[in-house]
This record gives structure tokens, C-alpha cells and sequence, in this order.
């Protein structure tokens, strides 16, 4: 698991909170943008596995915050694929502005059908991620 992948992101003004910083909230999404990137980049876009019926929803995040980011800040968000097993993936992410890490994070993911039952990770997809 050496892949990491890098998303640019650039600060919009409605990303900020009345302080002048990026609101905490944005970060969730920007690992978003990151994750959704990473599984691209493996040949698995997210919109064609939903459409397949196999969705992975975030049953847990963890973010932490080292320094502010701020508007029009050209940002990256680094990706990985932190842990994968039968059921469940976990990516970790890094904020970076150039060498500088602003934020921390890992989401966890389960594996879910369109009845949001579990399900094991489609063996294609399984393979793409081990492989990464």
C-alpha cells in the first residue's frame, strides 16, 4: 500500500469562517475529493461502484488540525490507503501547503449494498486496493 495521491485544492471564500480560516468542516470534504481521487486513480471512479450498488459510507473520522489554512491558499490533499480488509478500508490523509502539513486525518469505511447491509469488498475493487 504505497500509493499516495495528491489533489489539489484551492481555498474559496465560502470555505472560511468569520475568523478568516477555513472553516473545520471543509477538511472532511477535502479528504473526500482525496479519496475519491484515490479510487480513480485505481480504476474504480466512485460514481460506477455506486452505480453497481456498492457504496462505502464513512462510519468513522478523526481530523486534526496543526495550522489555519486560509482563502485562496493553494492547498494538497495527500491520500493513502491506510488499512483494507474484508468489509472495511481505511484512508488516511495529510493538508499540506508545500512541505507544510496543516491538517491530519484517517476515515474508515464499511462496505455496504444499496439496503445498506454489509457487504465484503467486490474482489475486483479488493484486488485494485491491495495492489495500490
Amino acid at each position: 500500500m504505497a500509493l499516495c495521491t495528491e489533489s489539489p485544492i484551492v481555498v474559496r471564500y465560502a470555505e472560511t469562517d468569520r475568523m478568516g480560516v477555513v472553516y473545520h468542516a471543509n477538511y472532511l470534504v477535502w479528504m473526500e475529493v482525496g479519496r475519491t481521487d484515490y479510487l480513480a486513480r485505481i480504476g474504480f471512479p466512485y460514481g460506477e461502484l455506486e452505480s453497481d450498488g456498492v457504496v462505502f459510507p464513512v462510519c468513522k473520522a478523526v481530523i486534526e488540525l496543526f495550522h489555519p489554512s486560509f482563502y485562496e491558499e493553494r492547498l494538497s490533499v495527500l491520500t493513502r490507503l491506510e488499512k483494507l480488509r474484508s468489509r472495511k478500508v481505511v484512508f488516511s490523509y495529510r493538508i499540506v501547503r508545500g512541505a507544510e502539513t496543516l491538517v491530519g486525518g484517517t476515515t474508515e469505511h464499511v462496505c455496504v449494498d444499496r439496503q445498506m447491509r454489509v457487504r465484503k469488498i467486490p474482489a475486483g475493487l479488493f484486488k485494485a486496493l491491495s495492489a495500490s
